[in-house]
């Protein structure tokens, strides 16, 4: 099992548009969200899929295409027709391949439940989605957002702040192709062979349970290592503020592999990603950190050149450089070394909603999961969505 976390996230606000509400009302159907489209793979010249399993395969108006007892690797291409499924080319935008065995391989490693969708996009090569149950999506999240050796109520926890976070963004992108990528910008995805018993059962124990305020969904953002306190929301992103995500100390999460880091950047590379951002400099001959937060969070760099001195958002400026090299904005020390800026810092992550490592320590000392989710997300309720359940 990897010892690195990855946790959800969302890219930084980086404009000046207005401050979003991130609670959202439920809809009275609730099985409308009973299912989860997962982008796996993006802008593939042709992609090759098997199962050992029945299949079908349907165009994008529901029509059969193919079906057999197993499949044993059909190439797949876009062509300017539509896609093309082995020699035969299919009029359609997308292709539907379901199969309800042992699941469907997609390339080298991916294997998916259900449906997988095949699209044609915009650019004339294939994006990869699979579709499936929302907790079927969350067995294959749970092994990597956590760890199956910890505590059952720490991945319990775990399973309500993935499963409220997933329906947030089922909400919110009802009119796209997609709701959530697979990587870690999101929740990372690795889909049916990951699953493991523990993490199963924490998935199951929970079913239908969410984070609810005040009668709305909220994203249930988490992050791998606090380094002594979360942040609020509204803080890192352009967001309207919202108590269960306003922030509360943290001393669980010290025993983390992240909870101290360093990390050199060179100058030239400060440079060179200020240029990516159309934010040109000359030579970079220091950098401070400004804006802190009462958490001892930097939400603005000072960069400081021959030209003039130059002012980035702190959230933003890990991402150009490293998010997993500059792991948070909880800067302790900026200092110098042969040439390099030297960071010193704690915690890894954006810093807001559940600390990952403070959840596993908590489980450790035999909190339940809703009393730790109840820690984290301040006067948030886990309400059991009963309508949800299939």
């Amino acid at each position: 099992m990897l010892t690195v976390l990855f946790f959800c996230a969302i890219a930084p606000a980086f404009s000046a548009e207005r401050p979003r509400d991130l609670s959202i009302s439920l809809p009275q159907d609730l099985k409308t969200l009973s299912r989860i489209r997962i982008l796996v793979q993006r802008d593939k010249p042709q992609v090759k899929v098997s199962t050992l399993a029945s299949f079908e395969v349907l165009d994008d108006q529901g029509r059969s295409v193919t079906s057999g007892a197993k499949l044993a690797g059909a190439t797949v291409k876009p062509v300017e027709q539509g896609i093309q499924w082995w020699n035969q080319v299919v009029p359609a935008r997308f292709l539907i391949v379901k199969s309800m065995g042992n699941g469907i391989r997609v390339g080298a490693s991916g294997i998916y439940r259900d449906e997988v969708l095949i699209y044609r996009n915009s650019k004339g090569n294939l994006d990869v989605i699979n579709r499936l149950k929302l907790d079927d999506y969350l067995k294959g999240v749970i092994p990597f957002e956590g760890n199956p050796k910890w505590a059952l109520e720490s991945l319990k926890a775990q399973a309500v702040a993935s499963r409220t976070f997933a329906l947030t963004r089922i909400l919110a992108r009802r009119d796209e192709e997609y709701d959530v990528p697979a990587g870690f910008m999101s929740q990372v995805y690795a889909g049916k062979q990951i699953e493991n018993e523990r993490t199963d059962q924490a998935v199951d124990a929970t079913r239908g349970e969410v984070l609810l305020y005040k009668e709305k969904i909220f994203p249930a953002f988490y992050h791998s290592t606090c380094g002594g306190a979360t942040t609020a929301a509204d803080l890192v992103w352009r967001v309207k503020p919202l108590p269960p995500l306003k922030g509360v100390e943290c001393k669980f999460c010290q025993r983390s592999p992240h909870y101290k880091w360093e990390a050199t950047v060179t100058p030239a590379e400060i440079k060179q990603k200020l240029a990516e951002q159309e934010m040109p400099v000359q030579d970079v001959l220091g950098i401070r950190s400004d804006k802190i937060d009462r958490t001892g969070r930097a939400h603005k760099f000072v960069i400081q050149s021959t030209w003039a001195e130059k002012i980035v958002d702190a959230d933003a400026f890990r991402v150009w450089i490293d998010p997993m090299r500059l792991k948070s904005n909880l800067i302790t020390r900026i200092g110098s070394r042969d040439g390099t800026f030297v960071f010193k810092g704690k915690g890894w992550g954006h810093g807001v909603g559940m600390c990952q490592y403070g959840m596993k320590y908590l489980g450790e000392l035999g909190y339940g999961y809703q009393e730790i989710l109840g820690y984290y997300y301040p006067g948030a309720q886990v309400s059991k969505l009963k309508e949800f359940e299939e």
